[in-house]
């Protein structure tokens, strides 16, 4: 076998190829950039480590991404055998995040609904460098940056931002920005995974609308929040609760469809 089998995942618009098999030592990096033309991120299907897991999903810079889980969790309930209007509950180990995660699939008419359980939330911080437009929230394996307010004036001013708080903050190796509209509960995300060097303008981003969620619960203060939040693929729901503090109980819901499986030659 001298090229990849890959399967195009789109979860809520954030368009995941997922690599279900390559050749043994491959450059994970041309297979990346070739991929990147087809799709937003890139995700490596691997043998389970920890039991219990049916798989492990590595995505291409070693980060964690929620609307990968939730794509891959629906492909692999699809290779099972999973009938409309069934449930399955579906375990895998994901990169950025440490043990198994519990994702439940539904088989619904032309796709699927995915739920997972987020990472960790490690820590809120507003005002973020003393800007009031700014909360940053750490998750287990990314950071975001909550940006309320007037959106910065084009793209290309927001990349600068994001790539200046990248150098300001070495140790995380996937950073986001978030620009949110409160009262339309609209996001754009913009993510930056560094061992990769990719940036990219997320359709969805699932880390990102935890983050919202996450962020718009610890501003209650206790109890469970819902937040619908909005983007350009779609809708991404957010369940996130405690009893006061960081939130403790994190989920995502989103709406998953399945390509074909593809093959690239020449890799």
């Amino acid at each position: 076998m001298s090229g990849v089998r890959y399967v195009i995942l789109d979860p809520t618009g954030n368009l995941t190829a997922l690599v279900t098999e390559k050749p043994s030592g491959a450059d994970e990096r041309e297979i990346t950039r070739r991929l990147m033309a087809e799709s937003e991120q890139v995700a490596y299907l691997e043998p389970p480590t920890l039991p219990g897991s049916r798989a492990r999903i590595r995505l291409m810079g070693g980060e964690f991404c929620g609307n990968a889980a939730m794509a891959c969790a629906c492909y692999l309930a699809e290779r099972e055998g999973i009938r409309p209007g069934e449930e399955r509950h579906v375990p895998l180990e994901m990169s950025g995040m440490a043990g198994v995660m519990d994702c439940l699939v539904r088989a619904e008419g032309d796709g699927y609904t995915g739920a997972v359980p987020m990472p960790r939330v490690l820590e809120i911080i507003h005002p973020y460098e003393k800007d009031a437009s700014l909360t940053a929230v750490r998750l287990e394996g990314i950071t975001h940056l909550i940006r309320e307010g007037t959106p910065f004036a084009d793209r290309k001013e927001a990349e600068a931002f994001l790539l200046r708080q990248a150098e300001l903050r070495p140790g995380d190796g996937a950073l986001g920005l978030l620009q949110w509209e409160e009262q339309t509960l609209r996001m754009t995300p913009l993510v930056y995974v560094r061992d990769s060097g990719t940036l990219v303008w997320e359709t969805g981003c699932g880390s990102g609308s935890a983050a919202i969620g996450a962020w718009r619960a610890w501003k209650q203060g206790g109890g469970t929040v819902t937040t619908p939040v909005r983007q350009p693929g779609g809708v991404i729901q957010v369940c996130a609760g405690g009893n006061g503090g960081l939130p403790d109980a994190v989920s995502i819901t989103g709406r998953v469809r399945i390509g074909e499986e593809r093959f690239c030659d020449n890799l």
